[in-house]
Parts: structure tokens; sequence; C-alpha cells
């Protein structure tokens, strides 16, 4: 009969259910699980986009730090 007009497959939930634990988990308390659950969808990708801006910009700096630190052998 194929994929149902309606509903979520389960590989879907198991996307959705990876961004609220992300969103719960790095938003330093922040947001809890509810929050993020009740949350619209517009609000929830522009916090999700926000925290891989923000990962990443730390990474750059955090690898900029370390390419102009001298080693110490």
């Amino acid at each position: 009969m194929g994929q149902p007009f309606f509903g979520l497959t389960s590989e879907n939930k198991v996307q959705i259910h990876k961004m609220l634990f992300t969103l719960a988990y790095y938003s330093n308390g922040a947001f809890n699980f509810e929050q993020v659950y009740n949350m619209p969808v517009y609000l929830r990708n522009f916090y999700m986009k926000q925290l891989e801006e923000t990962k990443e910009k730390e990474a750059d700096l955090v690898k900029s730090n370390q390419r102009s630190k001298p080693s110490k052998r």
C-alpha cells in the first residue's frame, strides 16, 4: 500500500528526537526537553541553526589558537 499520507516514518522520528536531544543538551539549561518538544518547528530549526553556527565558530577558534601556540618540546 506504500507510505501513509499522515504521520512520521521511524527515520523521521529518530532525526527529530536527535534534534530535540541536541537542543536540550547543548542549550546549557536554557531549554529542557519538554520545551523543545513543544516549540514551534520554525523556532526549533532557528535555534538548531544558531547552535550549529556557534559550535562551528568555537571549533574554528580552538583550531586557530592551537596553530598560534608554539609546541612545548
